[in-house]
């Protein structure tokens, strides 16, 4: 046993004895190890050191070079919005400029198509071929467009410097009332234009809009050859050889031309001015009664008002002794002649005069008032009558002229017309007649009551004496 715990203690020696050797190689190996990464951590860091300069230059570049690429796609972001920015601008200002230019070209062409409709037909006839080439130039495209209008505006001007200055040249003109063709000389001075015919006719011309109904029509080569020579003006017979002999004079010396400031309207409206017969045959049949009506109510107004205004008021205090005149005087000598002792009766028979009287001056006065009332319906009749036929024109006819519309209206406004004129002075004449009559009537039954009243107080032989002073009087 002993032996084997010596044996046991043996190899727990041995063994430790081992063990303590191993640890000391271990000890020293880890040493070793840990020296020799030292030294590799060292190498390592010193590689480090070494890398890292050129490292944090190459990212410094890198960077540098990520900001500079940032940038560079930054500006070319900008360059492409700015590119369709511009190029959006672009498209509008070509849209603003072609709008323009569409602008300006329709207000080239109303420029000359105003100027050549104010000018009057013999100057149109006088620019048609110019007018004419200028136009063929039109291919379609807007250029040759432009240099068209460009050119009649180019006309246009030099034909107003010529006009200013004054000018002449030959032509055709329509001479009234036949309508015949004459042959003659036109004088321009400003916007004055004076004909002098071969034929001895000369004046005015009309230098009207006569082609306002082709406003809205487009000039071509060929329509601006289509003209109808001006027609003249006769003016009266002084005003014409006066102009003649102003054209027909020297040059050299000094000659008088009447002015026309209407340029042809005044002598057109004069021309055209009816005469009170023809207008009152526009009023077809309604002005006839109408004109009955008128001509019944002035002769009654005319006797009423002789037989109310003869009457003279009475003047001075009411007497029984008195004189006075018309229905007064009446009054005076019924009431003076009473014999009853009832003043009730004398006023009964008083009234019944006054009655009397009233009805006698207030006849003829209704047939006034009914004049009044009637004469603007049967205007009113008249025009509607003849609005239907204008109305009738326009259904039957799809494009009536203006003109022949403006006829039919005023025609159907003359039986308005003449019924407004024969009421207005109807209704004037019944009102101030009717007026004086009630004051007429008025005042014969103040003068009844103060006769009555006389009556009353007087008494019955001053009463006879009176009577007895009268009828050597009467």
């Amino acid at each position: 046993m002993r032996y084997f715990l010596f044996c046991l203690l043996l190899c727990l020696l041995g063994i430790a004895n081992l063990s303590a050797q191993s640890v000391q190689q271990v000890r020293a190996g880890a040493r070793n190890d840990l020296k020799d990464s030292i030294e590799r951590l060292a190498q390592l860091r010193k590689k480090i050191e070494q890398e890292k300069s050129p490292l944090a230059q190459e990212v410094a570049r890198l960077e540098r070079d990520a900001r500079e690429k940032r940038a560079e796609i930054d500006r070319r972001l900008r360059q492409r919005d700015n590119r369709d920015a511009s190029l959006l601008q672009l498209k509008e200002e070509v849209r603003e400029n072609e709008a323009a230019l569409e602008t300006s070209l329709r207000l080239l062409k109303d420029y000359a198509r105003g100027w050549t409709q104010s000018i009057p037909s013999s100057e149109r006839i006088l620019h048609a071929d110019s007018l004419s080439g200028a136009l063929t130039k039109e291919n379609g495209n807007q250029a040759s467009t432009f240099t068209a209008y460009l050119d009649i505006a180019e006309l246009s001007t030099s034909s107003l410097l010529k006009q200013a200055g004054g000018g002449a040249y030959t032509g055709d003109a329509i001479v009234p009332p036949e309508g015949i063709r004459e042959s003659g000389t036109f004088w321009t001075i400003g916007p004055l234009l004076y004909f002098r015919g071969d034929l001895g006719s000369s004046g005015f011309l009309d230098k009207s809009y006569d082609r306002a109904q082709d406003s809205g029509m487009e000039m071509t080569a060929d329509s601006v050859k289509r003209n109808t020579p001006p027609r003249l003006l006769i003016a009266n017979k002084s005003t014409s050889q006066m102009i003649e002999k102003s054209l027909l004079a020297d040059p050299e010396k000094q000659a008088y031309l009447p002015m026309d400031p209407s340029l042809g309207k005044a002598l057109v409206i004069e021309g055209s001015e009816p005469t009170l017969f023809e207008e009152m045959q526009k009023g077809g049949i309604w002005i006839y009664p109408i004109l009955f009506f008128a001509l019944a109510s002035v002769l009654i107004a005319l006797f009423k008002a002789a037989q109310i205004l003869r009457i003279p008021f009475p003047h001075g205090p009411v007497t029984l002794a008195g004189n006075f005149g018309g229905p007064f005087e009446l009054l005076r000598k019924t009431a003076q002649g009473y014999r009853g002792n009832k003043p009730e009766i004398l006023e009964e028979i008083l009234y019944e005069i006054i009655i009397d009287w009233q009805a006698r001056l207030e006849k003829g006065l209704p047939l006034i008032a009914i004049t009044a009332a009637t004469a603007p319906l049967l205007g009113l009749l008249g025009t509607v009558t003849g609005m239907i036929d204008v109305f009738r024109q326009i259904t039957n006819f799809a494009n009536p002229e203006n003109s022949e519309l403006a006829r039919g209206i005023s025609e159907a406004l003359v039986t308005t017309k003449f019924g407004l004129i024969t009421a207005i002075p109807s209704l004037i004449l019944h009102a101030l007649l009717s007026r004086r009559l009630q004051g007429l009537v008025s005042k014969m039954e103040g003068f009844s009551a103060r006769l009555v009243h006389l009556k009353k107080e007087a008494p019955k032989e001053v009463t006879s004496h009176s009577e007895t002073k009268d009828e050597p009087a009467g």
